[in-house]
């Protein structure tokens, strides 16, 4: 996702960023916090308070709770799937009122920077976090983009990796 960001953009420092969804069950939200702040972007998390993590102010963001007051000026808005395999019980009413208040549309989009990047990590529930028009804006979305970087980038760590194997791993 950073590459992704950085491929567009030039830079991740001082870019403002908005993780918005699940964040409570998403590993994919704290990988990203401790990336993005740790080259200089500005973190955001957006989400209805039962899918943020108790210590979500320890993680060095800012914390918001309503979509357009969240998504205000930012420069990369990246949203999450509900992870509903995760839930033990109920973190949202239903998922028509959660893609009411918390799904990307145009019009919540319309408070962020015109030329805001839209992420995705996938899976995409398209009418529930996101919706499809916003998804597939061929001018502001980069998923496609960002699925092929994150492929790439797995390649590239396992190949790193894999040289530094002992040579007895290297048959097993």
């Amino acid at each position: 996702d950073a590459l992704t960001i950085r491929r567009r953009r030039g830079r991740l420092a001082g870019l403002l960023v908005a993780i918005c969804g699940d964040i409570l069950h998403s590993r994919v939200a704290r990988s990203n916090i401790y990336l993005l702040n740790a080259m200089g972007a500005r973190v955001r998390i957006v989400a209805p308070p039962t899918l943020q993590p108790a210590f979500a102010e320890r993680l060095g963001v800012e914390v918001f709770h309503d979509m357009r007051e969240g998504l205000r000026d930012v420069d990369i808005v990246m949203m999450l799937r509900l992870q509903q395999e995760r839930m033990h019980g109920a973190f949202v009413p239903s998922l028509r009122e959660y893609f009411h208040f918390n799904g990307l549309d145009y019009d919540k989009l319309s408070v962020a920077k015109p030329d805001a990047l839209i992420m995705h990590p996938g899976p995409m529930n398209r009418g529930v976090e996101i919706d499809s028009e916003v998804a597939d804006d061929i001018d502001r979305s980069v998923i496609r983009e960002q699925v092929e970087m994150g492929v790439a980038v797995r390649s590239a760590v396992l190949d790193v990796l894999s040289r530094h194997l002992p040579n007895n791993a290297e048959s097993s």
